[in-house]
């Protein structure tokens, strides 16, 4: 059964690329229907919705792959159904989340660029590079390279990128006529391009900086008490002082992970997101009481008094974080 199941998602894959997308979408249904936890099939659904002019469909096919563990493919797709829909901070997000899970496929990248154009023109371009050296050897992103400059009107590169687009790929007639448009433009040496405010998108990314932090400390937390009971090992020292270490580090490498210039001011956060500088004051007072709990183990105390108001801060934080993304995510339905 699983031969035939691979045979039909190859066969959906073909007519999707030649045109026939409706087609592929009748003989993906069924396999659906006897086999709902499939992620390859659900992504291939998705895709031939999107390229059948379905981009909400293609949205909710995508989820589901998502919601079953697909790694970074439904991600791309949801981006590009996002982008279609004019959700460009959404499908940034997504995107972003894509290249995060598999850095290595340079689509993952593309998609990136693409998604951020409309709200980011620099953060594209860099994307855009990221995407020409993972893979050099592709067309397409030497073409979105070209898009991602002309958008900054950084002329040179668009030129250079154009050139090396229709070099590996002679007969893409787009790529040529937006080189013939540029043949004759002059660069701007004077031009800066403005950066994005800090927007719906940066938020997301710190909303999801703070669930994945009050997680680990949860999780952890919750661990020491077991592994504590009765009495505290010194060896839980070094378990402790690692999930400490790992909160900061996530939480440092989500905020520099913001485009440069755009760290939110904690008063900005305050006064816009009170409920998101709540969250991080119960993640900081519950990493700061395991902090203390693993100094006191250290030193050869053996109380586990300290754990339970940190577990209980964690888990505050992580609620807060929860709410703070269904919130931002139901108010675009």
């Amino acid at each position: 059964m699983a031969e035939s199941i691979d045979a039909v998602l190859i066969k959906a894959a073909e007519l999707t690329a030649a045109g026939r997308p409706e087609v592929a979408i009748d003989i993906l249904r069924p396999v659906l229907a006897t086999h709902p936890d499939n992620t390859e099939a659900w992504c291939r659904l998705a895709a031939a919705l999107l390229d059948a002019g379905e981009p909400r469909h293609c949205l909710d096919a995508a989820k589901r792959a998502i919601t079953l563990g697909e790694r970074s493919w439904a991600h791309r797709l949801a981006s590009l159904a996002l982008t279609e829909l004019g959700r460009h901070d959404e499908a940034a997000v997504s995107a972003r989340e894509a290249a995060r899970r598999d850095p290595s496929d340079w689509r993952n990248h593309v998609t990136l660029a693409e998604a951020l154009g409309p709200v980011s023109p620099r953060e594209a371009l860099e994307a855009a590079r990221r995407a020409v050296i993972t893979a050099p050897d592709e067309a397409r992103v030497h073409e979105v390279l070209g898009m991602a400059a002309v958008r900054v009107r950084d002329f040179p590169v668009a030129k250079r990128a154009f050139a090396d687009s229709l070099q590996l790929d002679p007969g893409n007639e787009v790529v040529r006529e937006e080189l013939s448009r540029l043949a004759g433009v002059r660069a701007e040496p004077s031009a800066r391009p403005r950066d994005s405010k800090f927007g719906r998108a940066h938020r997301i990314a710190l909303w999801l900086v703070l669930r994945r932090c009050s997680a680990w400390l949860a999780i952890g937390s919750f661990v020491l008490m077991i592994a504590g009971m009765p009495t505290p090992s010194p060896l839980l020292v070094w378990f402790a002082l690692a999930l400490v270490l790992t909160v900061a580090g996530i939480a440092v490498m989500g905020v520099l992970a913001l485009p440069h210039g755009r760290y939110p001011r904690p008063a900005m956060l305050l006064r816009r997101e009170p409920q998101f500088a709540f969250g991080v004051v119960l993640l900081g007072l519950g990493t700061l009481l395991l902090a203390i709990w693993t100094l006191a183990l250290a030193f050869g105390a053996r109380g586990m008094q300290l754990l339970t108001p940190a577990l209980v801060c964690a888990i505050g934080s992580a609620i807060v974080g929860w709410y703070g993304l269904w919130r931002m995510r139901a108010f675009t339905r």
